[in-house]
């Protein structure tokens, strides 16, 4: 029911907001034009449509449900067999960078995290007052660490928890925020760019171990979060990298290449001015097949 809602409504939107559809439209054609044809690119975009609409599904839960109803939740709809990572990294003392994407259930990270007793800091930044207050109440609510975007130094901030020893969530796909390099590039998408110097330069300061993680979404009531560590990211990612923040992002863009209704940022993505001076190349299939059963696009 809560899901129809939130179609109706986002249907509404759309309607209203047809320049902002039209650019998502634009920019999945763009990505997929030589690989794809024109059949398989439209089911391709009603179900990134349809997978933003699970996001906010996703968002809502978050965001109202009790806590012990989403421990119940989590415990019977999130398989996490790779939470040892986080262990082994916190075992160095130097916090942990753990870096995500816009992709699948990302709003239910960081309080699985927390509920499993690890020392969670996120940062937000709201548009308005009342959103700024009701996350730092949940924040309070779950033992979570707010770095507030807006009223501190966020670099100095991240690199103060990670001095703690905490684990610092942050997203690698933030593209209106990407300090692009200007020795370094790669392919992302199709486009050529600079890799974003972020990441690269919070682990350089810090010191801090790398854990890449997504949440899968199977359907609305089945995930599977995966992990990798920085080992695994820099020796078995897809292609040969110079830096971490590099690889991190070709191994994120293999996620996109397979499952693009779950990436959530492709009207940012339309709006990032960068060159196409690359062929679409898309990355080797990931070895997903557990999850594949069951697509969250259809049958929700």
């Amino acid at each position: 029911m809560a899901f129809r809602y939130v179609s109706f409504l986002g249907g509404l939107y759309y309607f209203f907001r047809a320049k902002e559809k039209q650019k998502i439209i634009n920019s999945i054609q763009h990505a997929f034009a030589e690989t794809k044809h024109s059949q398989e690119i439209r089911t391709i975009t009603r179900d990134v449509f349809r997978g933003i609409l699970h996001h906010y599904c996703e968002k809502l839960f978050n965001a109202y449900e009790s806590v012990p109803n989403l421990k119940v939740f989590f415990d019977q709809s999130i398989e996490a067999p790779s939470l040892h990572k986080i262990d082994d990294a916190l075992k160095q003392k130097k916090g942990i960078l753990f870096v995500t994407g816009h992709f699948g259930g990302i709003e239910y990270i960081p309080i699985f995290l927390s509920l499993h007793g690890y020392p969670i800091s996120v940062i937000i930044k709201c548009a308005t007052d009342q959103l700024k207050e009701r996350l730092h109440a949940r924040a309070r609510e779950l033992a979570i660490s707010v770095i507030d975007a807006d009223q501190e130094n966020v670099l100095g901030a991240i690199i103060r928890d990670l001095r703690e020893n905490r684990v610092v969530f942050i997203e690698c796909d933030e593209i209106e925020e990407w300090k692009p390099s200007k020795t370094e590039k790669m392919s992302f998408l199709g486009r050529r760019m600079g890799v974003d110097k972020t990441i690269n330069l919070l682990q350089r300061r810090s010191g801090a171990q790398v854990v890449f993680g997504l949440l899968h979404r199977v359907s609305l009531e089945k995930y599977s979060f995966i992990m990798q560590s920085y080992q695994d990211v820099m020796e078995n990612g897809p292609v040969s990298v110079a830096s971490i923040g590099a690889g991190l992002l070709k191994v994120f863009e293999g996620y996109v290449w397979q499952y693009p209704d779950r990436w959530y940022q492709w009207k940012k993505f339309s709006e990032f001015g960068v060159s196409s001076e690359t062929s679409l190349q898309p990355a080797q299939s990931l070895n997903l097949s557990a999850l594949q059963a069951a697509p969250s696009s259809r049958g929700v």
